[in-house]
């Protein structure tokens, strides 16, 4: 048996090589993340290690993928769309991922390759203008993928858990039930016209009275010192990788040869035969070129994470990319070259909100962007090399400010006060028997007459008409409603008449508001399930990176 075993000793240590490499990378996922080095796991989620790697790819880059795809499903479960935009935001959008695959698992929820397919053609933001899918819009998402550190699985992986989201709403809030009586109330309150008279109080009359010293100011400013800050600011440098697309072929103009109708027709045709094939191939050699640059982009940014981001410009140099560098500079005043924003159709995002997400982490990767799409073809890579922090402004610094706030807040209190009375006083009067207009004129105010108009019509001089008819639909005739406090001043409003609009359909839009009311419920269900899933789940902070 030995002599046999030693014939094929070269062949068991290939088998065993083999073994140990399949052992590295498909170990056990509770130490997933740990077998690479530059690549260490940052992240448990009970139990179970992620790496950098895994945080940012279904982290940061899925969230924000899935904002421009606008999977509503998948975001609004997640809670993503009340999420702030930093990388306590990524990382719990990628802790909710794992409870919602869990979820997939526990109710068998697995979208098929037929349904994501499907699902991704009603996506508006993959659509062209006819609202029909749109295959290369499609294609560019895909496209740019890399530079993100995503491949098309996680794009269809993104979409399978928008698609598992809207089936576990139905599944885990199907037991609830909508209150038609709340639908019928819904709809009936915009079918309805409002006849009303309205009065106004500016609110510049008690700005204009006030005129704040400087130790009154400075007293405020003592309680709110912290409310006034400098703006962080920030240098940084960057390189702008642009591709290098064909020049099309320019013809020189020449006499036609031609000389009969027919010839010319021809003529023409055989013209246009080889400009629509010039287009098609200089377009071909285009997309070539995008995927080429695309692949560059990404073996830049592998050499420049092993570098540990110190041959920034050094590999810049090599690549033939320009590389250049700021002053200091405050969001407010972005330098031209980069106040420029995302190639995105679905979220144009400023490039400098991102620069300004950057800070010095623990990790050197940490100070650098994404390869950033930017217009005709490009990618922006910027790295923080100084920032200056916010800090307190002293009194003067904020003075101006300290005033502005003071008589904003010191004149909407006054500007309340004197519309509670006022609408005492009327109502008061309204019970006497008084008219609103005769009451309104008594307290110097300039009653105006509307109506009967519904929630869509337009009103003369009324810019704001959904306030005006939101507030009256659920006054009761011959009563004021509460005063309308506005940016500008207060509203009143006294309701002469409501009546309903006749409409034949009004039942079909209470069974629709019935339907997205039920659909409402499922979807807050399943978010507050989610939600309690994550709060039982052990989440523990590995490494910063």
């Amino acid at each position: 048996m030995i002599e046999h075993l030693r014939k094929y000793t070269g062949l068991i240590i290939v088998v065993v090589a083999l073994l140990f490499v399949g052992l590295a990378f498909f170990g056990d996922n509770a130490n997933l993340g740990q077998s690479n080095a530059n690549d260490p796991p940052v992240l448990s989620v009970d139990g179970t290690s992620y790496s950098y790697s895994d945080l940012q790819k279904g982290g940061k880059s899925a969230r924000r993928l899935a904002m421009e795809l606008y999977l509503t499903d998948l975001l609004g479960a997640t809670d993503a769309f009340s999420m702030g935009d930093d990388a306590q935001a990524d990382q719990r959008f990628f802790v909710n991922r794992q409870i919602l695959k869990q979820a997939r698992n526990e109710f068998g929820v697995h979208p098929s390759s037929e349904e994501i397919a499907e699902s991704r053609k009603t996506l508006f933001t993959l659509q062209g203008k006819d609202g029909t899918f749109d295959q290369e819009r499609y294609n560019n998402v895909v496209k740019n993928l890399g530079s993100r550190g995503m491949s098309e699985q996680d794009l269809l992986d993104l979409m399978a858990d928008n698609l598992a989201s809207r089936k576990l709403a139905v599944i885990i809030g199907g037991g609830l039930a909508a209150d038609p009586k709340i639908a019928e109330a819904q709809t009936a309150a915009g079918d309805q016209q409002v006849s009303i008279q309205l009065a106004r109080v500016s609110l510049s009359k008690f700005k204009e009275s006030l005129m704040p010293t400087d130790e009154e100011l400075k007293a405020a400013w003592e309680t709110t010192k912290d409310k006034y800050q400098t703006e962080r600011r920030v240098k940084v440098s960057y390189v702008i990788a642009q591709p290098k697309y064909p020049e099309p072929k320019k013809e020189i103009p020449k006499l036609p040869d031609a000389v009969t109708e027919e010839a010319k027709k021809a003529a023409e045709k055989e013209a246009a035969d080889k400009k629509a094939a010039e287009d098609a191939k200089l377009a071909e050699d285009k997309r070539k070129v995008d995927n080429e640059l695309a692949d560059l982009v990404d073996t830049f940014l592998q050499e420049l994470e092993a570098s540990e981001g110190k041959d920034f410009e050094k590999l810049a140099t090599e690549y033939n990319w320009p590389f250049a560098s700021t002053e200091m500079f405050a969001r407010a005043a972005v330098p031209p070259a980069l106040a420029i924003d995302l190639r995105s159709a679905s979220n144009p995002r400023p490039v400098a909100d991102l620069i300004f997400d950057l800070g010095f982490g623990t990790e050197a990767m940490s100070r650098f962007t994404d390869a950033l799409p930017i217009a005709d073809g490009a990618f922006l890579v910027a790295q923080l090399d100084e920032e200056e922090a916010a800090r307190d402004k002293t009194f003067e610094e904020a003075k101006e400010e300290v005033r502005t706030d003071f008589i904003a807040k010191a004149s909407g209190e006054a500007l309340k006060k004197d519309a509670d009375e006022k609408a005492a006083k009327i109502r008061e009067g309204l019970v006497a028997g008084k008219s609103f207009t005769d009451l309104a004129k008594e307290l110097g105010l300039e009653p105006k007459a509307h109506g009967p108009f519904k929630a869509t019509d337009k009103l003369d001089g009324e810019a704001d008409v959904s306030t005006l008819f939101q507030t009256a639909a659920l006054v009761d005739p011959g009563a004021l409603a509460d005063p309308v406090l506005q940016p500008d001043g207060a509203l009143f409003i006294f309701v002469e008449k409501r009546e309903m609009v006749k409409d034949p359909a009004r039942a079909e839009r209470v069974a629709s508001a019935h339907r997205n009311l039920g659909q409402t419920q499922q979807r807050q269900a399943f978010s507050a399930w989610l939600t309690d899933r994550l709060e039982a789940t052990k989440v523990e902070q590995i490494t910063t990176r």
